[in-house]
């Protein structure tokens, strides 16, 4: 194991960041939702399997929040 920041991480993992500009008011409402998940990185996995499996995928700028739907529950998920 190494020393990756404040916490220790396996050798075999990979971090990768995702970086949120604040100013952007698309960008805020993201990192506002993704705030409400108890684990993001499990949450973000999830929109990657569904991208793979062909699901659709709409740009933010195009769509308001009370047309998304975020029923599923990624809080399980590996």
């Amino acid at each position: 194991m190494k020393l990756g920041g404040s916490c220790i991480v396996a050798a075999n993992l990979k971090i990768k960041q995702v970086v949120f500009n604040i100013d952007d008011p698309d960008q805020k409402l993201l990192l506002q939702h993704a705030a409400q998940r108890t684990n993001f990185s499990a949450y973000i996995k999830r929109l990657i399997q569904r991208d793979m499996e062909g699901g659709s995928l709409t740009p933010v700028a195009n769509v308001h929040p009370e047309e998304i739907d975020f029923t599923f529950n990624a809080e399980s998920f590996i």
